[in-house]
This record gives C-alpha cells, sequence and structure tokens, in this order.
C-alpha cells in the first residue's frame, strides 16, 4: 500500500508504480495529499504495464478531462487493476466541448475506458456528481464487461429516471455484477421500476445495497416485484427507507415466493402498524436460508414480536436476529422462544424487559444455541444479575454463551454491580460479560448514544 505525501517531489509509490514493484500492490491517495494533473497522467501512464497494482484509490481529487483520458487509455490496456475509485463530487460535471460540439466529462472519459478493462472488479462512483448524462456510459460498461463484480452509485443527486433507467439497461445484461450500492439516493417510482426489472433480469444482483434511499409507495411496490420475480439477491440493505405507514406493506406485500435472501437490515426503518408487521413476517418466512435479520429502532413493540413469532419465526429463527431498541417488554419474551433456543445471535438492546424479561430469558436458556447476548439498557438491576448469576451455576444454562452484554442498565450505578459481574465470571471463566456504567447520574447518562428519536443505540 502507498500513501500520498506532501512534497514537491514526485510521490515516492510513483517510481514503484513505474518499475513494476512487487511491494506496491494498493495505490491510496487521501485527499488531504497532493494529486495534480501531471501526478495522475504519470500515474496512469505508469499503470498502462504495471502488473502488481490492484486498486487505485484517490476519491476526493479533481480529475481534468485530459487527465481523465489518460485513465481511460490506461484501464483498456491495464491487465491486472481490479478496483478504482477516482474523482471528487465534480467528476461528473468536469465538461469540456470538443472539436466537433460534442461535449464530454471526465467521468465519461473515464468510464469508455473501463467499458474495455480486462480486470476492473470494483467501480466506485459514490458522490461523484453523476447526472443523467451518464447513465448511458455506466451502462455500456456493466454490458460489456465480463469482470466488474461492484458498482457503487451511491450519493448523487444529480441522478434520475433517465440516467437510471440507461445504467440499469446495460446492467440487466451483466453476467458478473453482484453488488450494487444506491447508498442515500433518491429513486422516484419511475428509478425505482427502472431497479426492479434490474432485479427480474439475468443480472446476477447478490448484493443490494438501498440505505437511506428514498422511495414512494410505488417505487416499493415495483422494487419488491422485483425482489420476488427472481431469487439472486441473498444480502438486502434497507436501514433507514422509510417503510412504515404501509411501507413495507408494499414492498413485501402478500407475496410468498421463496427468496434467496441470507441477510437482511431494516435498522430504523419505522414499521410499526400490523399490516408493516404481517407483510415483513411473509417475506422473511418466504426466505428459508436466511441467516441474518436487523430489526433495530422498529418501534413495533410486543404485538409484533407475537406476529414474528407465529409467522416468520414460527418454525425457524435467523442465526442472528437484532431486536435492539423495538419497543419489547418483559411480555414479548415468551414470543421469542424460538430465538432464545435456536439464534446464535440475539440483541434485545434499549427494551424495556426489567428484571422480569431477563429471568424469562434465562428461564428458556437449556439447550440454547446463543453464543452473544445483549441485554444492554434493558432495566436489569443488581438484583437482576444476582439472578443471572445463579441461573448460570446451570452447566446447561447457555451452554455455549461467549459474551453476554449488560450495559447500561440501572444496576450498573449499585456498588455491588462490580463484584457481582466478578461472581459472574468466576461462574464462567470462559464468558465475555462486557458492561459499563451508563443509566442514573448525568454523566453516565451521556455514555449513552442515542438517535433523533431518543432511542438508545449504542453505548460509547
Amino acid at each position: 500500500m502507498a500513501w500520498g505525501k506532501p512534497s514537491a517531489e514526485p510521490p515516492a509509490w510513483l517510481a514503484m508504480c513505474a518499475a513494476n514493484d512487487a511491494r506496491l500492490t494498493s495505490i491510496i491517495v487521501p485527499r488531504s495529499r497532493a494529486f495534480d494533473e501531471e501526478t495522475q497522467i504519470a500515474l496512469a501512464k505508469a499503470l498502462e504495464e504495471n502488473e502488481r497494482v490492484l486498486e487505485v484509490y484517490a476519491s476526493g481529487h479533481a480529475v481534468s478531462v485530459k487527465a481523465a483520458r489518460a485513465f481511460a487509455v490506461m484501464l483498456a490496456v491495464n491487465v491486472t487493476l481490479q478496483s478504482i475509485c477516482l474523482g471528487d463530487e465534480n467528476f461528473g460535471g468536469m465538461v469540456e466541448v470538443e472539436g466537433d460540439g460534442r461535449a464530454t466529462s471526465a467521468l465519461q472519459e473515464t468510464l469508455r475506458g473501463c467499458a474495455h478493462a480486462a480486470a476492473l472488479e470494483t467501480m466506485d462512483l459514490e458522490r461523484k456528481g453523476v447526472t443523467n448524462d451518464d447513465g448511458e456510459a455506466i451502462g455500456k460498461v456493466l454490458s460489456q464487461s465480463a469482470t466488474m463484480r461492484e458498482v457503487r452509485l451511491g450519493r448523487n443527486e444529480g441522478l434520475g429516471a433517465e440516467g437510471y433507467s440507461k445504467a440499469f439497461a446495460g446492467a440487466s445484461e451483466s453476467v458478473s455484477l453482484e453488488i450494487l450500492d444506491l447508498t442515500d439516493n433518491v429513486l422516484d417510482d419511475a428509478s425505482a421500476r427502472a431497479l426492479g426489472a434490474l432485479l427480474s433480469s439475468s443480472c446476477p444482483i447478490k448484493r443490494l445495497g438501498l440505505t437511506r434511499c428514498e422511495i414512494g409507495t410505488e417505487g416499493l411496490r415495483a422494487l419488491g416485484d422485483g425482489l420476488t420475480s427472481r431469487a439472486s439477491v441473498e444480502r438486502l440493505e434497507l436501514s433507514g427507507v422509510k417503510l412504515g405507514t404501509g411501507g413495507a406493506a408494499a414492498l413485501f406485500g402478500a407475496r410468498t415466493t421463496t427468496t434467496n435472501v441470507l441477510e437482511i437490515d431494516l435498522t430504523q426503518c419505522g414499521i410499526e402498524d400490523e399490516a408493516d408487521v404481517r407483510a415483513l413476517s411473509g417475506f422473511l418466512g418466504a426466505s428459508p436460508k436466511l441467516l441474518g435479520v436487523n430489526l433495530r429502532g422498529n418501534a413495533f413493540g410486543d404485538a409484533g414480536a407475537s406476529s414474528l413469532a407465529v409467522g416468520a419465526f414460527a418454525s425457524r429463527a435467523p442465526e442472528s436476529l437484532d431486536l435492539g431498541s423495538c419497543k419489547l417488554t418483559a411480555g414479548a419474551m415468551d414470543a421469542l422462544s424460538k430465538a432464545i433456543k435456536s439464534s446464535k445471535t440475539l440483541s434485545l438492546f434499549d427494551n424495556a424487559l426489567g428484571d422480569e424479561g431477563v429471568a424469562n430469558i434465562f428461564a428458556q436458556s437449556s439447550g440454547s444455541s446463543l453464543e452473544v447476548l445483549d441485554l444492554g439498557a434493558v432495566g436489569l438491576s443488581v438484583d437482576g444479575l444476582r439472578a443471572v448469576v445463579v441461573a448460570l451455576r446451570n452447566p446447561e444454562a447457555f451452554e455455549r454463551l461467549h459474551t453476554l452484554i449488560v450495559g447500561g442498565n440501572p444496576g450498573c450505578q449499585a456498588d455491588d454491580w462490580e463484584r457481582v459481574v466478578s461472581d459472574l465470571r468466576s461462574n464462567r471463566p470462559n464468558l465475555d460479560v462486557a458492561w459499563r456504567a451508563a443509566d442514573g447520574n448525568s454523566d453516565d447518562a451521556n455514555r449513552l448514544k442515542r438517535d433523533d428519536a431518543g432511542r438508545v443505540i449504542a453505548i460509547e
């Protein structure tokens, strides 16, 4: 790996690259380092015959059309480069008018080279000023490349339905694209329909990143049709997407088609209504290979947990289940018996379980597969922790458990808390017990990290 360094002299890694030095496999130029047009062109020239460098990451640096053309030539002849990230937020807006009146941008010139790259697998265009004018060129890269596995298009405000349609039309012909990330983008109904059509194609997408994307009800419905029409998507990232008040019902609907989804992230999606939880439960139940489900920050409460228990988790629970900040109480613990018994990782962080709820969990501990249990900020008192110590004296109680998180509980303020934790560790010397004082006085309370709604999402 080489990092750019402030200097009037050419960076040392440039000479290493030109010499095809085997020690140089990755070139990373931080935004704070010098990377002017002359250096960029020199790097592109050096990479033309280099067979060692696999990654070039120089995000945040302006790239001129002239330098972009040099990179395009390099990409067309280099046979080993696998990952590239160039340009800043004006990459797509760095426009130059050709002699024939045709306008071109630094991004479009670079994409022409990407379309002919022999080994390129990752193209990072996040926050690169991508606009509708670039959609066709992106689509051409995806339709022509036999190696492109990952494309990142997040945080590009200028990209709309026209650009998405052209990019996704090209992607639908891809034989290699497995990861598509659109984080923080706005997908209007037409854009979502184009994405749904892509998901319905033969494109082998396995990971779809839609974190914090803005998608309307009709767009969610179109996306849901695409998701359930084919079974290639294995990881679905929807954290922060607004799925409340009918959104989840539109996305997941009453579909029963079996999916190949292995992991799904639905952190803070606003899923609360019964109809939305029921639709989600149906989708999860139709995903028999499901390994990880993150539902943190969805305030569906005990009723929602019960709906999931008799639906998606009736016969099996995922290996990893996060129900943090879901407004659960002690009354929901019976409904979660399948997860307590068969999941490997279970987070109940920031739910009002109290000593009663924790006792109910440990009453179901015999024969459990749990390895990690997060009971942080659940209202556990020092007496409740003592009861946990007693329960774990039974060698059959959570016999596979190796990590227990109990930080952020009011009992942390008690003088006896640390001694009880010590007793717990003595009972189970191989058990990692994680805790920090958090609830109680104002200084300790500041250690809790909360979201905009006031929910605890982490212990600092």
